[in-house]
């Protein structure tokens, strides 16, 4: 998401717009586009400023604060698939966030809920056929 325009930016166009009421001219003059300045003067009339508005992201936590503990976590209950660890944090997040947060420490997920049995080596299945 690209960076919103600056506070003294918004200060300065409403401040012209108010001065001279043509948003025509004030879009010459700072060079934006006039929606732009429509949005800044419906948020001025609501709010009574015009400051970017700030943290209205909602949903899964995006972030795991410890590592360390995470790390721990994997290691000593090295059985858990990433849905086990999302339950063990506690925390409202997704599974790729764990997902990631594990690839960051390099370290690899269990893919599967059960032990495979029975797994022979190469080595013995050539030994058993000769």
């Amino acid at each position: 998401m690209p960076a919103p325009y600056s506070y003294d930016l918004r200060c300065r166009v409403i401040d012209h717009y108010e001065k001279h009421k043509k948003i025509e001219l004030t879009r010459e003059v700072f060079n934006i586009s006039r929606s732009i300045i429509y949005d800044w003067i419906k948020l001025k009339k609501e709010t009574g400023d015009v400051r970017a508005t700030e943290g209205y992201q909602q949903g899964y936590g995006h972030k795991i604060n410890d590592l360390s503990y995470l790390s721990n976590l994997v290691q000593t209950n090295s059985g858990l698939t990433l849905t086990g660890i999302v339950e063990k944090l506690g925390n409202n997040m997704s599974i790729m966030t764990v997902s990631r947060a594990l690839k960051k420490l390099n370290i690899t997920r269990k893919k599967r809920h059960t032990v495979i049995k029975n797994v022979m080596s190469k080595n013995a299945k050539t030994s058993q056929q000769i």
